[in-house]
């Protein structure tokens, strides 16, 4: 058994944490993880129901400021000294960053997981440069790391996993659930979206969207309903969301808009919409488009980042970044060809299960800390 220290910045639930949890699940007798996090929030709440060991890890300090980085530095050398870990993990770039800042103090192998495609500084790759390995998640977001000078035998690409649904007629819970706690009847038409309310997320693009669905068609009677909840304090996310809110209740749009906030279990969110709508313009390797493949949900979404890599040709509608028309088209065309949204979900559903398996993922993590090891 390997014990391992994971290290996590942030006390939410997101992509990133829900992957790290998937793959402790499934790793009971391979892996003693020890995660250092912050000590309060979901993310700690969650990691207590299922019996895995945290310590209290905080970047930020009693104001929501971040910690000058050498007292980060010391507080995280203070804990991987206590906990006496035989590798150390960090699930996100911001926390590789951090401990590639380190690496060179502690006598064990550093891996760094990195989910984001991002442009950064020169002093970002020399940071990741420190590591043992980086981990990226799709073949796009190890290239653009590549791209900006770090070595090609400092990075590998491991797909997410996700758990494939297996029945082709899967358990749904009850379709009108959903529909009914907004006021809304079985005819609506759901286009969901899944992801923090940010700018980088599109939301903006996927409403202009349907108001021109709206326009050509006024017969739809569709409505936008995203769970997700805004995490970034900066004036410009703030002014974003509200904008969000004031569409939707002013103008062709109001009544269609539905920010319901953070949702779990997103299984179920997928299974009570009719379309799931991702216009972010950036994405390294979305896990609710993993997730949506699994569940046979139709998807709408823009060519960015890992999405092809998910779903190749034909496993959803793909249109440009910032296409308001073309999605659109996209989101009418899914709806109303019931038979060509049944050939995109069953071909997601096929490249999930090959591609994107738990197993797979598992055992290609656990090869790493094996060689690491060594």
């Amino acid at each position: 058994m390997i014990r391992v220290a994971y290290l996590c910045e942030f006390p939410s639930i997101n992509g990133g944490e829900n992957s790290l949890l998937s793959f402790l699940a499934s790793t009971p007798e391979e892996i003693e993880p020890i995660v250092l996090c912050p000590p309060a929030g979901p993310f700690a709440d969650r990691l207590q129901q299922l019996g895995i060991a945290s310590e209290g890890l905080q970047l930020t300090n009693a104001n929501g400021q971040r910690k000058d980085p050498e007292l980060i530095s010391a507080d995280l050398l203070a804990k991987l000294k206590s906990i006496s870990p035989q590798i150390v993990h960090a699930n996100s770039l911001s926390m590789s960053r951090v401990l590639g800042r380190i690496a060179n103090e502690i006598s064990i192998p550093c891996l760094g997981h990195v989910r984001d495609i991002l442009k950064v500084s020169k002093k970002v790759i020399s940071d990741l440069s420190q590591l043992s390995k980086c981990i990226a998640v799709s073949d796009a977001t190890r290239q653009c790391y590549l791209d900006q000078g770090l070595d090609e035998q400092r990075i590998l690409r491991i797909y997410n996993g996700i758990a494939s649904d297996s029945s082709e007629n899967a358990s749904v819970m009850n379709r009108d659930g959903l529909r009914a706690s907004l006021g809304l009847n079985s005819s609506s038409r759901l286009i969901g979206g899944v992801g923090q309310i940010g700018l980088r997320k599109g939301w903006d693009v996927l409403l202009d969207a349907v108001e021109d669905w709206l326009v050509k068609d006024p017969t739809v009677d569709p409505h936008v309903v995203i769970a997700g909840v805004r995490h970034s304090n900066k004036q410009e996310s703030i002014e974003y969301e509200q904008a969000l809110l004031q569409r939707g209740n002013h103008g062709p749009l109001s009544g269609r808009v539905h920010l319901v906030g953070y949702w779990t279990p997103i299984a179920q969110f997928l299974q009570e919409i009719d379309v799931l709508a991702h216009p972010a313009h950036q994405e390294p390797l979305g896990r609710v488009l993993l997730e949506a493949a699994a569940h046979r949900t139709p998807v709408v979404a823009t060519a960015v980042g890992g999405t092809q890599e998910i779903f190749g040709e034909s496993g959803a509608v793909l249109v440009p970044k910032a296409d308001s028309r073309a999605m659109a088209d996209g989101l009418s065309q899914v709806l109303k060809e019931p038979e060509f949204s049944r050939c995109l979900t069953e071909e997601a559903a096929s490249r999930a299960q090959t591609l994107f398996g738990t197993e797979s993922h598992r055992e290609a993590v656990l090869d790493v800390y094996r060689r690491s090891v060594d």
